[in-house]
């Protein structure tokens, strides 16, 4: 007899032994011993209907509304189930703890409220089960296919579910709380309501997938693709949102308290400044570097959707990443005692932070109005110092007079050459002092221009 040939036949007779068991036991659900191993047998629905015969009564191995092996309530605890055909058993409230089922099949079959917590059910087909309440509490799912299958309010809670597939499944109201999920699919699938906080979703597919009002907090969804995706009040607060595709999306429903944006895909997606709780998820972790891409990603979304005041917001904010950052490296410095670094981040930190305070990045007009004034009344202060002003047709003796000095200073701020007042500079502090002031206004001017054309073609 062929190798194949033979395996099948010893298969038949464990399937004979065991039903022939159930029979005589007057089936109480109660499994033991070798009756817990299941171990590529073939129990699924065709290959127990073909022994059914023309009994009248139904043996008690089989369920007739199921149309299948009848589990419920089973105690298979620590089962051997690997490579075991269960399609269309009815396992509802059976506990299967701590089972090994590696590529068991279980499609079509009935699991709710069943136990599988700590089960290896890695590769099993859970295809168009109905799991309603099922327990998968720390089993180990990768690869598992759950395509099609009802689990509303199913319990995945620390899974590991690398690589599973829950196209087109309904799981609504599930708890996924701290499982690991990454290249998991999800495409299609009903997640409202659901809990996947702390969840590794790195990579994971959930094009087309609906996740109302689903729980997100702290989830790692880096490179996850989002495309068409409903996020109606989902709760994505401190979750990681890196490298992710969010193409026209609608999060303005969203919590995004301190999410994580660096290299994200963001275009025409709907958000706004106040859901961001004020500073990216980057940011709050002090990974500046990381931050200032985040708020880039911001920056050009907000354009795209026509914000210029929140693209604004985005700018600045990135703009001074890059200063925390610079500050951030010139303390290493200092306490590595590295000169050269510390002069070249410490002279980048201090630009940096006088750009911001002169036109806070290019963005504000009252900043530069603020140093035309404050220019005005230090370089007055400076002549009534060096006693350079002398009013014409005078004794020739200094003028102290303030409206003298500010209107020479003011005038000297906003025109090309010194001013015509009566009043002209004599010596050569007073005239080199006219002349970095004239030269100041002129940068101030320009920066001036620059701004206000700025705003305008917004």
């Amino acid at each position: 007899m062929e190798p194949d040939a033979e395996a099948t036949a010893a298969a038949r007779a464990r399937v004979d032994v065991l039903l022939a068991r159930l029979d005589s036991a007057a089936f109480t659900g109660f499994f033991d011993g070798e009756a817990r191993d299941f171990g590529g047998l073939p129990l699924g629905r065709e290959a127990l209907a073909a022994r059914l015969g023309e009994a009248l009564e139904p043996p008690a191995w089989w369920d007739p509304k199921q149309a299948g092996f009848a589990l419920a309530g089973a105690d298979l605890t620590d089962a051997h189930l690997e490579d075991t055909d269960l399609t269309g058993a009815n396992l509802a409230g059976a506990n299967l703890a701590g089972a090994l089922g590696r590529s068991a099949r279980f499609a079509g079959a009935t699991v709710e409220e069943a136990n599988f917590a700590g089960a290896d059910l890695s590769g099993a087909r859970f295809t168009g089960i109905a799991g309603g309440e099922a327990n998968f509490d720390d089993a180990m799912l990768e690869d598992a296919h759950f395509g099609g299958a009802a689990m509303r309010f199913a319990k995945l809670r620390r899974a590991l579910l690398d690589g599973a597939n829950f196209d087109g499944a309904d799981l609504w109201g599930a708890d996924f709380t701290d499982a690991d999920a990454d290249y998991t699919h999800f495409r299609g699938a009903r997640l409202d309501e659901v809990k996947l906080v702390g969840v590794n979703l790195t990579y994971a597919d959930f094009e087309g997938a609906s996740l109302k009002k689903t729980q997100l907090s702290g989830s790692r969804l880096r490179g996850a693709n989002l495309t068409g995706v409903k996020l109606d009040g989902a709760d994505l607060s401190g979750a990681d949102l890196s490298e992710t595709s969010l193409v026209r999306l609608n999060l303005s429903t969203c919590d995004l308290r301190h999410a994580r944006f660096a290299g994200a895909w963001l275009n025409g997606t709907r958000m706004q400044v106040d859901q961001l709780g004020g500073a990216v998820g980057e940011e709050i972790a002090r990974d500046y570097v990381a931050a200032q891409a985040s708020y880039l990603a911001l920056e050009q979304n907000f354009k795209s959707i026509g914000s210029q005041d929140a693209a604004s917001w985005a700018y600045k904010r990135g703009r001074r990443m890059g200063r925390f950052h610079a500050g951030a490296q010139a303390r290493t410095a200092w306490e590595k005692r590295v000169g050269p670094d510390l002069a070249r981040h410490g002279y980048q930190w201090v630009a940096d932070r006088f750009v911001e305070w002169l036109c806070d990045y290019g963005e504000s007009l009252s900043r530069i109005a603020r140093a035309f004034v404050i220019l005005i009344f230090v370089f007055a202060v400076l002549y009534g110092l060096t006693g350079g002003l002398i009013p014409e047709g005078g004794d020739g003796r200094a003028t102290y007079n303030p409206l003298d000095l500010v209107s020479y200073s003011a005038l000297n701020m906003m025109t090309a050459n010194p001013p015509e007042i009566g009043v002209k500079p004599v010596g050569r502090v007073t005239n080199l002092l006219v002349g970095i002031e004239g030269a100041a206004g002129i940068i101030l001017m320009g920066l001036f221009g620059f701004v206000l054309g700025n705003r305008l073609r917004r």
